[in-house]
């Protein structure tokens, strides 16, 4: 504790050292008189001692559990975002997993695709002009299937789908029959959850 702490504090009194009533100290005060008023001036001081010393006290306490507090919630913060972004990573990691599984099972079993085709196909039966747009590996499997199964629906090779992908467009409506597309929208059903 340095001495700048106790002069600035405010809460300091001057000490007065009071004698019993009808004593006084001169210049010849007996030996007991003066051992006296110096163990009442030191009580005294003691006391004002302690109570400075125990208000310093509080005051440090306070300001430590405060920074405590703070520390506290930085903390709960900084584990919330840590979870968040652990979250979205692992949902992240698993559509590039379950895109990558798709894939594979689609160029194992191209029938599945042409299954897919035909169960998107079935939902716009009913609209005009119909077009189905397919990637070049599945071009020709797609083609015969959809051909048997109607023959107004225009059937396109496009080079920019991969295989397993396909687009449906008609006059009224576009579905998006990608493998990428249909996992982002998973995706961001899962994340917004």
């Amino acid at each position: 504790m340095s001495s700048k702490i106790i002069r600035g504090d405010s809460s300091l009194k001057k000490l007065t050292v009071r004698l019993p009533e009808g004593e006084r100290l001169g210049p010849a005060a007996s030996q007991d008189q003066m051992a006296k008023v110096e163990k009442q001036a030191f009580e005294q001081g003691y006391r004002e001692g302690e109570r400075i010393g125990k208000q310093m006290g509080e005051r440090m306490i306070d300001t430590t559990v405060k920074k405590y507090e703070r520390s506290i919630a930085e903390l709960v913060t900084a584990y919330r975002v840590v979870i968040d972004s652990l979250e979205t990573r692992t949902v992240e990691l698993s559509l590039e997993i379950a895109r990558k599984v798709i894939q594979r099972e689609v160029s194992l079993d191209p029938d599945l695709v042409v299954a897919l085709a035909t169960v998107a196909l079935r939902r716009v039966q009913s609209h005009q002009s119909v077009t189905l747009r397919v990637g070049r590996q599945d071009y020709p499997r797609i083609r015969e299937a959809v051909g048997d199964l109607n023959s107004m629906v225009s059937v396109v090779e496009e080079a920019t789908l991969e295989r397993g992908d396909f687009m449906v467009d008609t006059a009224q409506t576009h579905l998006d029959g990608r493998i990428l597309s249909q996992v982002q929208t998973l995706g961001r059903a899962m994340l917004e959850e």
